[in-house]
């Protein structure tokens, strides 16, 4: 086994990953970067955008409470240092929207789910601020499926389209 491969399957073996690819038809597996990155594993679906109405659809959709403002929010200014608290303050902007704010982490079915729209996409991951997929995250990502095969929006397979995404498209021996 090469080195990339040592290391996608250093914390789930090839037999348990396939074994989640033969449960999950929507979500799928990716691989943190690792290093500097500060990233951990995710379970991943995503969904494509053409307009905010579709986000704010979409959202409705989940029962994700969106947050919109009347008025542009202050920003940070570019090269300009903060306080992490202050930086922090900032409320997230989904760009090329009208002042909507990112989702970030809400609930979805009283599941914690992390949602982020950018770039004609939406995301969701089940498995938060955690660094590891779990089998809990497994579980909720099909308790999730269930209503998610009915979005009205697309979904996008691969949602991360490199090879550390476990999917079809890098990985077909696995999916049946």
């Amino acid at each position: 086994m090469d080195r990339g491969n040592q290391y996608f399957f250093r914390e789930h073996s090839q037999g348990e990953l396939h074994g989640w690819a033969r449960r999950l038809k929507l979500f799928r597996y990716c691989r943190a970067y690792g290093g500097h990155a500060n990233d951990g594993d995710s379970l991943e679906v995503a969904f494509s955008y053409d307009s905010a109405q579709d986000i704010k659809n979409f959202l409705d959709f989940l029962g994700v409470e969106l947050v919109q403002h009347t008025a542009k929010p202050p920003q940070p200014e570019t090269g300009v240092p903060y306080p992490g608290n202050v930086f922090a303050s900032f409320p997230r902007l989904i760009k090329q929207t009208e002042w909507i704010e990112q989702p970030g982490q809400c609930q979805v079915m009283g599941i914690p789910v992390f949602v982020w729209c950018e770039k004609g996409k939406i995301r969701l991951s089940v498995s938060g601020s955690s660094y590891e997929v779990t089998g809990e995250h497994v579980a909720n990502a099909e308790s999730l499926e269930k209503v998610l095969v009915n979005a009205p929006l697309k979904v996008l397979d691969p949602p991360i389209d490199n090879k550390n995404c476990f999917c079809p498209k890098y990985y077909p021996d696995y999916f049946d």
